[in-house]
């Protein structure tokens, strides 16, 4: 297989940084919500995410992928609702990887972890 066309894969180091990362950004929003400036870790959050996957060869330009940033990046803008939107969706789409790893096709959506 030529490596153009290998799929990149995250190490399991890399998505405990990542889930870590998120939970500093989400503490972070928390502390910032009572000034009003929670918005700083959002625009702050993603582009450090997106600028990780990009890195490691991860593209957010598959329709599903891009839905679910957008989503988060909206869910978070609210202050009490997006507390945690960055450690849920970090969280979900790291072990997404992984677990297409382990099990090749494998989609995390039909096993009912995450709804539709």
């Amino acid at each position: 297989m030529p490596e153009e066309k290998k799929e990149k894969r995250l190490k399991t180091t890399t998505v405990w940084l990542m889930i870590g990362t998120a939970l500093f950004s989400d503490a972070l929003q928390i502390l910032l919500d009572f000034l009003l400036m929670g918005w700083l870790v959002t625009i702050f959050a993603s582009m450090t995410f997106w600028l990780w996957f990009k890195f490691h060869g991860i593209s957010f330009m598959k329709p599903k992928r891009l839905t679910g940033a957008i989503v988060t990046i909206l869910i978070d803008v609210v202050p009490i609702l997006g507390w945690f939107a960055w450690t849920i969706s970090i969280t979900s789409f790291a072990l997404s990887m992984k677990i297409q790893e382990i099990v090749p096709g494998a989609n995390i959506t039909k096993v009912g972890i995450i709804k539709k």
